[in-house]
């Protein structure tokens, strides 16, 4: 980290360009394995820290973990062959249901499901041909007695597909989870005709107060630089470093009532966390989209958690 003026509320998050590989992974693990939180699942992987700066001193102290679940971004052969597996069983039993709703086929059925079976897209389908990427990146507290969860950021790739038809750009769509919050924060990048750079927009809502937030990314910088505005004016920064080996950035919040409200810097930093991801996840959405077009929607996978980050909470009523 370079010298700087100490700022009222500035982290330092520090992604690893190879997790696998960083000497501190391996005992990061081991003190997540201990974590007071089911959050961390075997299927996690440590990716990189976040790092405090002291307002009065202006020293540092590691404070987070960023773990990233490997199943749905880095999924191997394996586990892309299971969601086929998936996929397929649902697929034949369509195809059962359209030549009997209930019971057992006859053999002259049987026969008329292998044959559907033998002409269907999806059961042909292989391995390499669906898009399972999806990025989940979640923050750990670790200087409390246990290590806390202390958020989420998810990316939902069905809104992403209906963005991006409606725009012809690739939009990129996240949300939020923080601790003992009912409501769940969207994060949507947003389309300009003479705008190049990225726009991202939230509204942040705590203690019955909406703020509506404006993540605008710099049109000249050295790295992945992004003007964090509320209501129209400048509360702060991403300054993302141009010289490191992975994704790494400064977050600075300047002294006010965001800077102190801890929900919001975690939910900052959870978004500084997926910079270095931007590029590999708009590649995604761009397959998704052109399956979506071509006809092929089944070979978007789309995982229970997401669906249910879509659930009515009114339906009961």
């Amino acid at each position: 980290m370079a010298k700087r003026d100490p700022r009222e509320c500035r982290r330092y998050v520090d992604m690893w360009a190879l997790p696998g590989m960083h000497p501190s992974n391996v005992e990061l693990l081991q003190l997540m394995k201990s974590a007071d939180t089911n959050h961390f699942t075997r299927e996690m992987n440590t990716v990189g820290t976040v790092s405090t700066q002291d307002a009065e001193t202006g020293d540092w102290e590691k404070t987070h973990l960023l773990g990233l679940r490997t199943d749905v971004w880095t999924a191997d052969k394996a586990e892309m062959e299971d969601a086929v597996e998936v996929l397929q069983g649902q697929r034949r039993s369509e195809l059962k249901k359209t030549i009997k709703k209930n019971g057992r086929l006859s053999n002259k059925q049987k026969a008329e499901l292998e044959e559907l079976v033998a002409q269907d897209c999806v059961m042909n389908m292989e391995y390499g041909e669906i898009e399972k990427r999806r990025l989940v990146i979640k923050l750990f507290k670790t200087t409390t007695e246990r290590v806390q969860w202390c958020g989420t950021i998810e990316q939902i790739t069905t809104t992403e597909i209906h963005n991006s038809i409606g725009t012809g750009k690739n939009l990129l769509t996240m949300v939020v989870m923080l601790p003992r919050t009912e409501c769940v924060t969207t994060i949507q990048q947003n389309h300009r005709t003479f705008r190049i750079p990225s726009l991202f927009t939230f509204a942040f809502h705590d203690e019955g107060h909406m703020h509506h937030v404006l993540l605008k990314r710099k049109w000249i910088s050295m790295g992945a630089d992004f003007e964090i505005e509320v209501g129209g004016q400048s509360i702060g920064e991403i300054d993302g470093r141009l010289f490191s080996f992975g994704a790494d950035s400064y977050l600075d919040i300047d002294a006010g009532e965001l800077s102190e409200n801890r929900r919001f810097v975690d939910l900052m930093t959870l978004f500084t966390a997926t910079v270095g991801y931007h590029k590999a996840m708009r590649k995604s959405v761009d397959r998704r989209v052109k399956a979506t077009l071509s006809g092929d929607t089944h070979c978007h996978v789309i995982e229970d958690e997401e669906i249910r980050l879509m659930h009515n909470g009114r339906a009961a009523a």
